[in-house]
């Protein structure tokens, strides 16, 4: 717990992350607000297991799952080829799959998007708390709201099969070129409330498990970032 703490504090010196609270006087000009997207990229995901994990029943599952990578675009196909070994997890170029890869690539083929879920849900909760009104992007609002992803992705706690996602993310909200406000926060595999956990081979084979998983780590720290801008 205490590396996952410092690698998050780590990256958020790296991106410059300073928080600032919403003062009342720029909350009194922001009734408007955009949230732009937030980029899941492949370079933050993070996979931390034990190979028991893993190999204990992926098998044909997971096989069914990436042997039709040979379907996806060559980008998916090129990125795999290559990594760690997996029983009966190839790809069309005699390359394997690792366990990390196979996650992406379910989340590929499966039109899962996490930035897309991420800002449907931060969203969604704006306006369920009317907060601001959420404009879409290109519209005309007083502010908008970007993010830094620092990490995301699945680990194990107290060497358990079952994995949980995790995700760090900085929110910066813009009137103008002015910063108004900043802040970050994180879901560990020890936070409380994060206990919507599968095994590796639901996690490469079944896109609901993963979505699921995925939304339910959003909603926790989204509502943190929710309880940072009602300060």
């Amino acid at each position: 717990m205490k590396k996952i703490f410092v690698v998050f504090c780590t990256l958020f010196l790296l991106v410059g992350c300073v928080t600032q609270d919403l003062s009342i006087e720029n909350r009194h000009k922001i009734t408007t607000v955009t949230i732009l997207p937030a980029s899941f990229s492949e370079q933050q995901f993070k996979y931390t297991s034990m190979d028991q994990a893993w190999g204990a029943g992926l098998g044909a599952g997971a096989g069914a799952a990436v042997g039709m990578a040979s379907d996806s675009s060559k980008v998916a196909t090129s990125a795999m080829a290559g990594v760690g070994v997996v029983a009966g997890a190839k790809v069309a170029d005699g390359g394997v799959l690792s366990p990390r890869q196979a996650i992406l690539l379910n989340l590929q083929r499966n039109k899962i998007d996490p930035g897309k879920l991420f800002k449907q849900q931060l969203e969604a909760r704006i306006s369920a708390e009317h907060l601001f009104k959420v404009e879409p992007e290109g519209g005309r609002a007083d502010a908008h709201i970007e993010f830094v992803v620092s990490e995301w992705g699945f680990a194990l706690k107290n060497y358990s099969a079952e994995l949980y996602p995790t995700v760090g993310i900085v929110a910066t909200m813009k009137l103008g070129d002015a910063v108004v406000w900043r802040n970050f926060e994180t879901v560990t595999a020890f936070s409380e409330g994060n206990v919507q956990a599968y095994t590796p081979q639901e996690y490469a084979t079944n896109p609901e498990a993963l979505r699921s998983a995925l939304q339910n780590a959003f909603e926790l720290v989204i509502a943190k970032l929710m309880a940072d801008l009602n300060q």
